[in-house]
């Protein structure tokens, strides 16, 4: 991840931000947050933006606790799963409600920027 410098109301932070894909994870205070812009639908009412059925991780870093299994039913902001990242422990939550149809991880294995962990289907 990439460091940068940010003022807010005259006080300066660092932010370590990192865009993979279409996502920017950026790691401010403590937390890890993902920013998805939304893209404008052609032709027609009702379009949105982009859906994140895979929760990947914002960076490098050990899997601590995996706290889904396939199958089960998952609620949009619910926790999946705890890494371990620079020293500090990071929830990871899922983006959307489905049945999560992979676990791509378990506790001790080492994942990279990027790679999908829990991947969430579509409620049907």
């Amino acid at each position: 991840m990439k460091r940068y410098e940010i003022e807010i109301e005259g006080e300066t932070h660092k932010v370590f931000a990192e865009k993979v894909g279409g996502t920017l994870w950026y790691h401010f205070k403590g937390e890890t947050y993902s920013f998805v812009p939304q893209t404008k639908s052609r032709g027609g009412a009702g379009g949105g933006g982009l859906v994140h059925r895979s929760v990947q991780a914002p960076m490098p870093g050990k899997i601590i606790k995996v706290m889904v299994k396939q199958g089960e039913q998952v609620l949009s902001g619910q926790a999946v799963l705890v890494m371990e990242a620079m020293k500090m422990e990071y929830t990871l939550e899922a983006q959307v409600d489905g049945p999560v149809e992979r676990v791509s991880c378990q506790p001790g294995d080492q994942v990279s920027l990027g790679q999908e962990l829990v991947y969430v289907g579509e409620v049907e």
